[in-house]
């Protein structure tokens, strides 16, 4: 339900739950507020309204008792055991990639018992796509939820003094706008009269709303009016809230008494425990409340809430107050309390929305606040605020003459900073230092210094040590139960496996990190978007699109706003070529400059050297050689061509970013020599550092070159060493993607299989070419195209099936299929399900693939 503020999208939400409990459903009612787009607090709130529900235990007030999971939403919806309307309201409050990503999870795991209501102002079309919504989603609009005149008329007939003239005016100066319509009965009930100088502009206006609340306030009695100015300082109230904040019993009769006045005020949930004024209503009030108190009033009764929410545990809540009281050290003091649990769970949003509030000077007595705030914004790359913390508390620790353990928690918390900052070549000598301070080897905090080591040592090459590390690490993170350092823990593991060429060991790892991260996801989201990236990345390199799709999706912005640079960077070129290889080569263009943004904008030179790659790699691909030639001289020369001794490879860059693009470029140029030479350099280099991965890659483009060279059968015998390790480890992209030329020659080594040398043609070999032929559309003894020709399938489709093709190889998506032909989505799937029977293919990417290969496509 969409619409702007006033349209009454609340009151109808709860007359539709109110017809679902008739029919006999249960119904959970959230409402957001500025503290619930954290996702831990909004799934602990959800929790706590199934919890509530009639039959359910019932808890006196609704707390906040540390986070929630979805697994604990999940558990709690089963245990009702009927169906269920699931109410969020007010939903555009909790716009952020963060939640967005821990929403479409809970999307995707709500049973089909549960219908889910959404209430909001905004939705854009990109934030739906995100979420996942798209089919069994009804859609009600501002249009369908405005008044329409014969609606006006009926609203105002018990008004003898209106006549039809009247009655449209308002109609047409609201734009049937139900709040203010509502305010203009309110002005007449109480003796007013129609006033056209109401509406200093057309439609629904702030500058209306409070034209006609100040009509409505000034006829009130002073009493009433007085109450409401007291009523409108929190953003919600109870009747307990009530009593405390008037001193006066009733809390339940008082807001009673307003809500029958029609005063704008509403409940947040069906049982009646909280409610709100309406937001317009309620800016009004506090305007009006400011002119009305004395200096410091406001202050003074922020501090009297606080009171009343310390004393019922609500921690959130108390600090929001004391920090609107201007006591910023009661509220740092509160935040100390449980900011290591926020940083555990890295709940970082929350904590940079609540250091960016307090002065460095309030928070400086509470060195566990100063670490969570550090690493807050170094990971959300505020790092001007990150270091001047940094310099702070390090000033303080030497005046203090602290003792070691202190000095090594703030050596700690600067390793976060130097790795979102991408400054690796100094995190392994940083890490080894902090170490040597801590006193405590058994917490998270020693478990990140050994993170840090083990990333630099994987940059390095060694990779038994980079895993050495991580087997120290794991206990440490798991005992504390540190989000951060398990899911850092987890994608350094899989870095090393993937460039010792392991993709399917490291994607197994992943996908159960990935699991048991999303099963507690809440503050953990972040933490799953480190490993979503990487896992999304292998799951590409196996050929699984459809699940690598889902992740990039769920988790890419998120990654893209705080993850370390090979983590954006990874999931950065698996959306784009995800993209590229469907044909829609403008969104895989966008998402890599938006990163090249990220790169210039944050001073991070390998991100744009990454970038910059990548659209050379594109480019190259598609043909365009000048273009590609002038992305790769924005490249360094180390990254262009041999990389100098000691240059720290990371996953994002090891097999494109390091020689392979230029490489590749020289070869489509026909400058096959000149790539000959370069390539037998860096296949040494790489197998004397066991880059298997690398080594891989490596060698299917000097098979390629060699190919081009006329040099057939030593382009067959090095393409073979090249499927050794990409049979052993389960790779499928890195041979597809360079298209036509290596699909060609992994069809020439399948067809002269008989022919080759014993000792060269192992059975895991030849099945991984039948695989990767498989997943081309080509054919292979074990493929499902074997015995049929790729054009005799084609040539069975008519002309208008061929036509839709055509569009599904230009990346066409389903709703803009329909609308070139003029026909409903519904039918293009009926047709497109059709198609692929006739083609004996699975998916879209099959056939564009058979497209392509057949030349029908570009």
């Amino acid at each position: 339900m969409q619409g702007p503020a006033g349209f009454g999208k609340t009151s109808l939400l709860r007359q539709h739950c109110q017809r679902r409990i008739a029919c006999g459903d249960s119904v959970a009612w959230v409402r957001m507020d500025s503290s619930s787009g954290d996702a831990a607090y909004f799934l602990r709130l959800l929790c706590d309204a199934v919890e509530r529900l009639p039959g359910e235990p019932r808890r006196a007030e609704p707390r906040i008792e540390g986070p929630g999971t979805l697994r604990d939403v999940l558990h709690a919806i089963t245990r009702i055991g009927r169906r269920l309307v699931l109410v969020v309201d007010n939903f555009e409050s909790a716009a952020s990639a963060h939640f967005d990503a821990m929403f479409a999870q809970l999307l995707r795991s709500l049973p089909e018992s549960v219908q889910l209501c959404v209430g909001t102002r905004v939705l854009p079309t990109a934030r739906l796509a995100r979420l996942q919504i798209r089919e069994g989603t009804v859609v009600i609009s501002n249009e369908e939820l405005c008044f329409r005149p014969a609606e006006s008329f009926e609203f105002f007939r018990e008004f003898g003094s209106l006549n039809a003239a009247d009655i449209t005016a308002i109609h047409e100066l609201t734009d049937g706008w139900p709040a203010a319509l509502q305010a203009y009965r309110l002005c007449l009930k109480r003796g007013g009269r129609f006033r056209s100088e109401a509406a200093v502009g057309k439609g629904i206006t702030r500058e209306l709303m409070d034209f006609l609340a100040a009509e409505i306030f000034d006829h009130l009695a002073p009493e009433l009016g007085s109450l409401l100015l007291e009523l409108a300082v929190p953003e919600k109230l109870s009747p307990a809230l009530v009593e405390h904040i008037t001193g006066m019993p009733q809390g339940a009769e008082r807001l009673a008494e307003i809500e029958r006045a029609g005063l704008f005020l509403a409940q947040m949930d069906l049982g009646g425990t909280w409610f709100r004024f309406h937001n317009l209503f309620r800016q009004f009030l506090l305007a009006r409340a400011a002119q009305q108190f004395p200096a410091g009033d406001l202050q003074r009764r922020h501090r009297v809430i606080a009171q009343w929410y310390a004393a019922q545990d609500f921690r959130e809540e108390v600090i929001h107050h004391w920090l609107e009281a201007g006591d910023e050290q009661r509220a740092a003091a509160r935040l100390a309390q449980f900011v290591d649990e926020l940083l555990a769970q890295e709940r970082l949003g929350l904590i940079e929305r609540y250091a960016d509030r307090l002065a460095i000077d309030a928070m400086l007595p509470h060195d566990n606040l100063v670490h969570a705030a550090i690493i807050a914004y170094g990971f959300r790359r505020a790092f001007d605020k990150a270091d001047q913390l940094l310099a702070c508390h390090a000033a303080q620790l030497q005046r203090d003459d602290s003792d070691r353990a202190r000095v090594g928690a703030h050596k700690v918390s600067r390793l976060f900073v130097l790795a979102a900052q991408d400054r690796i070549d100094e995190l392994g000598a940083a890490a080894a230092d902090a170490a040597d301070h801590l006193l405590d080897r058994n917490g998270w905090r020693y478990g990140i210094t050994l993170n840090a080591r083990a990333i630099f040592e994987v940059g390095r090459g060694d990779f038994d040590e980079a895993r050495r590390l991580m087997q120290c690490a794991r206990p440490l993170h798991d005992r504390d139960q540190h989000a951060f350092g398990q899911a850092y823990q987890d994608a350094i593991t899989s870095m090393a496996l993937t460039s010792q060429g392991r993709v399917d060991d490291a994607v197994r790892g992943l996908a159960a990190a990935l699991r048991r991260t999303e099963e507690r996801a809440s503050g953990m989201v972040s933490a799953g978007a480190v490993v979503a990236a990487y896992l999304a990345s292998g799951l590409y390199e196996q050929g699984h699109l459809e699940d690598a799709t889902r992740l990039v999706n769920e988790y890419g912005q998120l990654v893209e706003q705080q993850a370390i640079v090979d983590a954006v960077a990874t999931m950065t070129l698996t959306q784009a070529r995800i993209a590229h290889l469907a044909g829609r080569r403008g969104d895989a263009e966008e998402g890599i400059e938006r990163v090249l943004f990220v790169g210039y904008r944050h001073s991070l030179p390998r991100l744009v050297v990454y970038a910059h790659a990548e659209l050379a790699r594109q480019a190259t691909l598609d043909g365009n050689l000048d273009q590609a030639e002038r992305w790769l001289r924005e490249l360094p020369a180390e990254c262009r061509e041999q990389p100098r001794d000691g240059l720290l490879m990371f996953h994002a860059g090891e097999t494109e970013a390091c020689t392979i693009g230029y490489a590749r470029w020289l070869i489509a140029a026909g400058r096959h020599a000149e790539a000959r030479l370069l390539l037998a350099g860096e296949i040494r280099r790489a197998a004397t550092a066991r880059r298997r991965h690398r080594e891989m890659k490596l060698q299917l483009l000097m098979a390629l070159a060699c190919q081009a060279a006329g040099r057939s059968n030593l382009a067959g015998r090095t393409l073979l060493e090249a499927l050794e390790i990409g049979a052993a480890g389960g790779f499928v992209r890195s041979f597809l993607d360079e298209g036509a030329p290596a699909l060609a020659l992994i069809k020439q080594l399948h067809a002269h299989r008989a022919a080759l040398p014993k000792g060269l043609k192992p059975d895991a070999v030849l099945c991984h070419v039948g695989h990767l032929l498989d997943v081309a559309g080509g054919a292979s003894a074990g493929g499902v195209a074997a015995a049929v020709d790729a054009a005799g399938l084609i040539a069975s489709l008519t002309e208008r099936e061929r036509r839709l093709m055509r569009f599904v190889a230009e990346g066409l998506s389903n709703k803009d299929l329909a609308d070139r032909l003029s026909v409903s989505t519904n039918t293009v799937k009926w047709h497109l399900r059709n198609i692929f029977q006739k083609l004996q293919i699975a998916n879209r990417v099959q056939a564009i693939a058979l497209m392509r290969s057949q030349g029908l496509s570009d």
